[in-house]
């Protein structure tokens, strides 16, 4: 991170913001019965957590400009729509998991009940690209719909860590 953004405080405040949040759903994630399903939550919180990293990275995040009026309410907001969309894309891989059970976990852990947590992910699964729709939904939390020029970006580094996490989760499944 650069130096300017360190010392305007910028990197203190999202930290100050983002550190409650992550450790909360960690704490939430960690608390499940230890079930294939959690190890799956687990695989995408890590992709929710590098996601918004890269979006809210002081000096080259997609929306840095958000920082200044960021809110706990909607950082909150934007991790569990990544999470959300992460869960809707595990789903999909051909993994031999009960999907209400991973749909039962992430519930836990939103405070959502499993009906709505169910519609949340389903949204992402019926969207022509789940991850455009992802991106709609964060532009809408954080107030920034004019923001369409880093759409792409956004779509390619979800794709990026996504598919970083599935080869480690066929590795893990799978082997070398």
């Amino acid at each position: 991170m650069g130096l300017f953004s360190a010392l305007s405080g910028k990197i203190y405040r999202f930290n100050s913001i983002n550190q409650p949040i992550d450790n909360g759903i960690a704490a939430k994630i960690k608390g499940l019965e230890d079930t294939p399903e959690r190890f799956l939550l687990i695989a995408a919180f890590g992709i929710t957590q590098e996601m918004v990293g890269q979006t809210f990275h002081p000096d080259h995040g997609m929306f840095k400009k958000s920082l200044d009026s960021l809110t706990a309410e909607s950082l909150a907001k934007v991790y569990y729509l990544l999470l959300d969309l992460s869960v809707s894309s595990i789903i999909k891989l051909p993994l031999n998991i009960d999907e209400k059970n991973i749909i039962d976990g992430l519930s836990k852990v939103s405070g959502q009940t499993a009906d709505k947590t169910a519609e949340d992910i389903a949204s992402y699964t019926k969207a022509d690209s789940g991850v455009m729709k992802a991106y709609e939904n964060t532009c809408s939390a954080l107030g920034r719909e004019q923001d369409s020029q880093t759409a792409i970006l956004f779509g390619t580094t979800f794709m990026k860590i996504y598919n970083e996490v599935v080869e480690k989760i066929g590795s893990a499944i799978y082997g070398n």
